[in-house]
């Protein structure tokens, strides 16, 4: 049985990722931590469990394995760095940092990014991010036909999206598309950047786009387009549409048509029901700390390029790690079996 303790009960605390583990049998909450004490009582009292306003207090006190720390990307690295220093296992929100926010990530995130990398890698324990797309049943069967290998390699991709998955494209993209090499972007107001636009040139020679407009109605859609084939999902309660270039046959697969609120939960505790697992079973998981790393190298080039009016390359840290679709099973990066059935 894991340990976890809620670092942080504010609205994604307390509604997803705090009810999405007190659901799992291998886990049970232990504590709540939040710096209004009101909202910390809140917790403590739903989940009978001692409540506290100082992370310290509760870190050193309390027997914890898994510490989940949905606080604002603002707030974020001294937290991740007394978890990682304490050996405890973390799962935390989107991006991995931001100082003006999660959708204005900058070149001057990235030296911290990497300082809690580092820190991550050194003391042996898991790191998820919640990049929730993993969890949805459109994207998880479109990765199994996308390594089916039946669509060939990958061409080109496309993904646009509301402002509110900016974070979930970056990283899925690259997840489904490989490492991105270099970006070109534009932006309609350069300093808040609600509407931007980024061609993406990837490692393997593919090529892809990034849209994203403050006022779009849909949540997100990636089109996935290879030598042999294409797929297209679209939103969270969504679909997964593909066919093979030289047929007529299209496959249709929808897990639901409309975004019901049982939808929603149910996409956050799949995601940490896998991070889980992936503790208990000493694997590794697809939304690690180097896809949050991953993510921001993205997001901080196109700034970049939008800002400078060039094109700005992805300088990717330790370019060896880092898991996309065509990542063949390794060891687990930064992860070990710890306590748990």
């Amino acid at each position: 049985m894991f340990n976890v303790a809620i670092l942080g009960y504010r609205h994604q605390g307390s509604r997803h990722h705090a009810p999405s583990f007190a659901r799992l049998p291998d886990c049970r909450i232990v504590a709540v931590c939040d710096i209004v004490p009101e909202r910390a009582r809140e917790g403590g009292e739903r989940y009978r469990v001692p409540s506290y306003t100082n992370a310290d207090e509760m870190l050193d006190k309390e027997q914890i394995d898994i510490v989940n720390l949905p606080v604002g990307e603002k707030y974020r690295y001294d937290l991740l760095m007394k978890c990682f220093q304490r050996g405890k296992h973390v799962f935390t929100e989107k991006p991995l940092l931001g100082e003006l926010g999660q959708f204005r990530i900058r070149p001057s995130d990235i030296p911290p990014s990497r300082a809690l990398i580092d820190e991550w890698r050194k003391r042996g324990v898991a790191f998820g991010m919640c990049f929730c797309l993993h969890g949805a049943a459109n994207v998880r069967r479109a990765k199994e036909v996308i390594r089916s290998g039946c669509l060939g390699p990958v061409r080109m991709i496309i993904g646009r999206c509301a402002q509110g998955s900016w974070n979930h494209l970056i990283d899925m993209v690259r997840f489904l598309g490989g490492e991105v090499a270099e970006v070109t972007a534009f932006s309609d107001d350069p300093e808040r950047m609600p509407n931007k636009a980024a061609c993406l040139r990837f490692e393997s020679g593919a090529i892809g786009s990034l849209c994203v407009a403050s006022n779009l109605s849909l949540q997100y859609e990636i089109k996935w387009i290879g030598q042999a084939g294409e797929i297209a999902v679209a939103n969270i309660a969504g679909t997964a549409t593909w066919r093979l270039h030289n047929s007529l046959d299209v496959t249709h697969w929808n897990n639901q048509g409309q975004l019901e609120p049982d939808t929603y939960h149910g996409l956050f505790e799949a995601h940490i029901a896998d991070f889980v697992a992936s503790i208990r079973d000493g694997r590794p998981f697809d939304a690690d700390g180097w896809a949050a790393l991953r993510h921001m190298e993205i997001d901080a080039a196109i700034t970049e390029s939008i800002q400078s009016g060039k094109p700005a390359k992805v300088e990717r840290y330790r370019p060896e790690h880092g898991r996309t679709i065509f990542t063949q099973s390794l060891p687990c990066e930064g992860s070990r079996p710890s306590q748990g059935p």
